[in-house]
């Protein structure tokens, strides 16, 4: 999906291979290289203090949700500034959006899906009678086996809708921060970034309060969101297209 939506942009909006990949790399400059790993270690120290209190929970989960929004769209707005100067056209804001989620979504999240679902096809073809596990980690395995078994149809198909609204929130995005230059003006940086953290919020609250339907929900309205930003800050005029 992420491939098919990166070459019909450029295909649709003739953005050259050079802003999807600066779009691409401000992703992984931002998260897979910097925040990802330091959250990882940072939870790992504090795994048990986050058991513990569902208060420090909160918090955490608020913390993930700003720093989101703040790497991220801090590295669009440092393409924007630096690479990518003398490109500063709405067709390449969508280009941008375009490779950033891309790359989130193929590598981040389906990379992962792909893993789990090696995962799931094994465990649920072997004897687990025949792993060399401690009782209480059988039993482990016995009820991710019941839970994977009581998945309706469509359920492993939430991901793959969460993603195409998270694309186009990340094209939204995008195009916000462009406004801090074509506008001169700082406050759609920090719209964009303000945005992007209460999704990540919203989203996660909701998944652990309501459940995984109710979060799609949440996502789903920041995608049309995030499409009314898109149309409302397309030119009147045709941009001219890379050579």
């Amino acid at each position: 999906m992420p491939v098919a939506v990166v070459l019909w942009v450029r295909r649709r909006f003739g953005v050259t291979w050079k802003v999807i990949g600066i779009g691409a790399l401000a992703f992984a400059l931002s998260q897979m290289f910097t925040r990802v790993p330091a959250i990882q270690i940072i939870q790992y120290l504090l795994k048990d203090q986050l058991k513990a209190s569902a208060v420090l929970m909160n918090v955490w989960i608020a913390v993930l949700s700003l720093t989101a929004g703040l790497f991220e769209e801090t590295a669009r707005l440092i393409a924007f500034k630096y690479p990518l100067k003398d490109q500063r056209t709405w067709r390449n804001a969508i280009g941008f959006g375009a490779g950033h989620g891309g790359l989130e979504s193929a590598v981040l999240i389906g990379g992962l899906a792909l893993i789990g679902l090696i995962n799931v096809v094994v465990l649920t073809r072997m004897d687990i009678t025949t792993l060399p596990l401690a009782p209480e980690q059988l039993d482990q395995v016995r009820v991710a086996k019941a839970q994977i078994s009581a998945m309706r149809w469509w359920e492993p198909l939430l991901g793959a809708y969460e993603r195409m609204g998270a694309m186009l929130v990340h094209i939204g995005m995008t195009v916000l921060v462009l406004q801090r230059f074509l506008r001169d003006q700082r406050r759609w940086y920090w719209i964009a970034m303000g945005l992007h953290a209460l999704m990540n919020w919203a989203t996660v609250m909701v998944m652990t309060q309501v459940g995984p339907i109710a979060a799609e929900g949440v996502v789903t309205a920041f995608a049309l969101l995030s499409l009314w930003i898109i149309l409302r800050f397309r030119p009147a005029h045709a941009e001219p297209t890379a050579s």
